[in-house]
């Protein structure tokens, strides 16, 4: 059996793979995934993984505060009757967003540097997205391994959207008002099951299409809010209508189309499937249905981007704040204090 990295073992050998050091995808780095690795440690890569992504996201939301307030001249932190540290909705709104860019943008960026060479990446070739997991036709690979760097794309996005889930929590103990709690606590738990149940079945090549299909409009979303926040000219709606184009594109039109393939193509040449494409396995089923949950979550966040166009088609400017980290409203009165 396949030595299995470190963290930060895997971390390093990506980093070498993103500035050109290394070869991206290459069979000699193989690692173990699915029933070759060891739960005790994947669950400990898991926990050690997700506590460091708790520790940059911090670090992240730190600088997003420094550049509200140095450059978009947003207020700083500021202190209730009783003393206890605040932040004014639109400082958390310009920090959450901040965050969100810097992330998704260093996601999207590493993505496409692991994967933009392989044929299965995109949509012409998606008949072979599930040539792992039980089918096993990746000719260069022993059963369920995965190279060292693709291994890494995953740890760290599963890290971030634990993290993020963490983090929502956090701030709905605090009363921290979002206007879609329900929905983004729902999308961070239902991501992370799923990439955690394909991590645990060998179907990684899916799960970095859907990873690249959910992240390429994300960046283009918060920067438009940024830009917003920091009254720049035309920029908000520019960003704002590539970031509904893209996300039409990618998580309306391709999304399901990479459903789709994952339905057909896990029995497509395949003897363990006599029964054609109903003969799947309840873990197979169940990752099928958690991509499809997906989707009622996808059409309400367009429904919603569709009417922010249509507030700035009416007043030629982008007025609202979909998918938004907080309450729209400035209001800079601090938190209510619950009377004994």
């Amino acid at each position: 059996m396949l030595a299995s990295l470190q963290v930060w073992e895997l971390a390093a050998h990506a980093a070498m793979v993103f500035v050109g050091a290394r070869p991206a995808l290459d069979p000699a780095t193989a690692q173990p995934v699915g029933p070759n690795e060891d739960l005790n440690k994947f669950l400990l890569d898991t926990v050690v993984a997700t506590a460091a992504m708790m520790v940059g996201l911090l670090l992240v939301r730190s600088l997003g505060v420094a550049i509200a307030v140095h450059l978009g001249g947003f207020r700083p932190l500021r202190k209730d009757v009783l003393g206890r540290s605040y932040l004014p909705k639109k400082t958390k709104s310009f920090r959450d967003a901040f965050v969100e860019l810097f992330y998704y943008t260093c996601s999207l960026s590493a993505i496409t540097k692991v994967a933009w060479d392989a044929d299965w990446f995109w949509p012409g070739g998606w008949q072979g997205v599930m040539f792992d997991g039980r089918v096993q036709q990746i000719p260069e690979l022993q059963p369920y391994t995965i190279p060292a760097d693709f291994k890494f794309l995953y740890v760290m996005e599963t890290s971030y959207y634990l993290a993020s889930f963490v983090l929502l929590l956090i701030q709905r103990l605090r009363r921290e008002t979002r206007k879609d709690f329900v929905e983004m606590a729902a999308h961070h738990v239902i991501t992370a099951a799923l990439l955690s149940l394909s991590f645990a079945t060998g179907y990684m090549r899916i799960g970095l299409v859907v990873m690249f299909l959910h992240n390429c409009f994300d960046p283009f979303l918060h920067l438009a809010k940024l830009a917003k926040y920091l009254r720049l000219p035309l920029l908000p709606d520019v960003s704002f209508v590539i970031c509904a184009v893209t996300f039409a594109l990618s998580r309306l039109y391709y999304y399901p189309s990479a459903i789709l393939q994952a339905w057909l193509g896990v029995c497509v040449g395949n003897k363990s499937c006599p029964g054609g494409v109903w003969d799947k396995t309840p873990v197979e089923m169940t990752l099928i249905a958690l991509l499809m949950a997906l989707i009622p979550i996808h059409c309400l966040w367009f429904y919603m981007i569709l009417m922010v166009l249509k507030k700035a088609i009416a007043s030629l400017g982008v007025q609202g704040d979909v998918r938004s980290d907080s309450e729209e409203e400035e209001d800079e009165r601090p938190p209510r204090v619950k009377s004994e």
